[in-house]
């Protein structure tokens, strides 16, 4: 019944990965391109800039000629006026707001350019999350399937009196533990492809996507003085907020033209029904009086924003170095780490497997020395593709921070 029991539940764990769809494995670079300009991410994205460059449209538009028709009569007499007012915005207000209106939108491109640098860094760390899923997986598959080879083993060898009844249980027991962290994996996994799917197109299905495990080299990093001039030329931000800052300038200036009056040109005819009805032309030239509204609010709104786009870009650009410092020195540390620990641990893992079997065959170690080799084993590859995870991560983030691509 134990026996069956057994089956049944490494059956369970083994049932849900074996059905599905066939795989596709991905390089990070086969994963950044797919999030094509086809992408449903990428379109959202794009059409922020696209609603931007709409507006610009409606800024600094030629405003429409009038038409007036206007008829008088009175004693048997009508007279009928026909006429066209054309404003003239000779003052080149419209055409500074209109430059306004395009840096501004220049400010929304360069966003959008970081949004897609922002969703590109989303997506290698949701892929570096598949790998560490998929080898999670693995090495507890790996170590159910020894250390259900080992039960079978010690199952004949208490049949035969060789071994205790005590040892067979006990790696019955850590079958099941280790199966059940499986389980787990599993679903981690499962979740990881999820994530990643995300990016995609729509229907892709993620129990198709499978990350290659490859352990990218370290590269040698720039200093931080070179990653900050680096940023401050490429962060979309800091263009986004030197475009605004251009916007408002711009804008401030157009506010000044507000208090130089725009004139309006009036023309048309005028035709009466005294003696042959006669049709005269008329012409008038009018304007509106900057005497109360010189403009002011505008001029304030124009100095608020040009005020506040300076201040958020000297403020990013001070934070922008101690972030830079902060995350290059992670990605330097993680990657030590994980030298340190695949130089040290990793390096003897098989030696102890080996050592901890023969010890347990001479009768020397019990089975609990025995199964702790075996677990140690398998979580000192696990963790250490925890930690090259963990410095490729830092690495993403200190390329996003500084616009700075790892080649």
């Amino acid at each position: 019944m134990r026996r069956a029991m057994l089956c049944a539940a490494l059956m369970a764990g083994v049932w849900p990965s074996s059905v599905g769809a066939q795989s596709v494995t991905l390089t990070e670079a086969d994963a950044i391109a797919r999030l094509s300009a086809d992408s449903p991410r990428v379109r959202a994205i794009r059409a922020g800039v696209d609603v931007a460059r709409a507006d610009v449209l409606g800024v600094g538009r030629w405003p429409n000629p009038r038409l007036n028709v206007d008829r008088e009569a009175v004693a048997g007499i009508s007279e009928t006026l026909t006429t066209v007012l054309q404003p003239l915005p000779i003052t080149g207000r419209r055409t500074l707001e209109r430059a306004s209106a395009a840096a501004l939108a220049d400010a929304n491109e360069r966003r959008a350019d970081d949004e897609l640098r922002r969703a590109k860094a989303d997506l290698r760390l949701a892929y570096a999350d598949l790998v560490v899923a998929q080898i999670r997986e693995r090495e507890l598959t790996r170590s159910r399937d020894r250390l259900q080879e080992l039960a079978r083993i010690l199952e004949k060898r208490e049949a035969a009196g060789d071994a205790a009844g005590f040892d067979r249980l006990r790696a019955e027991r850590e079958v099941l533990e280790v199966e059940a962290d499986r389980v787990i994996a599993i679903a981690d996994r499962e979740r990881a492809q999820a994530r990643l799917a995300g990016f995609f197109a729509a229907g892709t299905d993620p129990s198709t996507l499978v990350a290659e495990e490859r352990v990218i080299g370290a590269r040698d990093l720039p200093s931080v003085d070179a990653l900050v001039e680096r940023a401050e030329r490429s962060r979309g931000e800091i263009l986004a907020l030197q475009k605004e800052t251009d916007s408002a300038q711009l804008l401030l200036r157009a506010a000044e033209r507000r208090r130089i009056p725009e004139p309006e040109l009036m023309a048309g005819t005028k035709s009466s029904s005294v003696g042959r009805g006669d049709v005269g032309s008329v012409i008038s030239v009018q304007a509106v009086l900057p005497l109360f509204d010189r403009g002011q609010p505008e001029r304030a709104l124009a100095q608020a924003r040009a005020t506040q786009a300076s201040a958020r870009l000297e403020s990013l650009r001070i934070s922008l170095r101690s972030d830079i410092t902060a995350t290059r020195a992670a990605a330097v540390e993680r990657r030590r780490a994980a030298a340190r620990y695949r130089d040290a641990a990793l390096t003897n893992v098989v030696e102890v497997e080996r050592i901890a079997q023969v010890s347990y065959d001479a009768g020397e170690r019990g089975i609990l020395e025995l199964l702790d080799a075996f677990r140690t084993s398998s979580s000192a590859r696990v963790r250490q593709a925890a930690l090259d995870a963990s410095a490729r991560e830092a690495e993403i983030e200190l390329e996003f921070v500084s616009g700075w691509e790892i080649p």
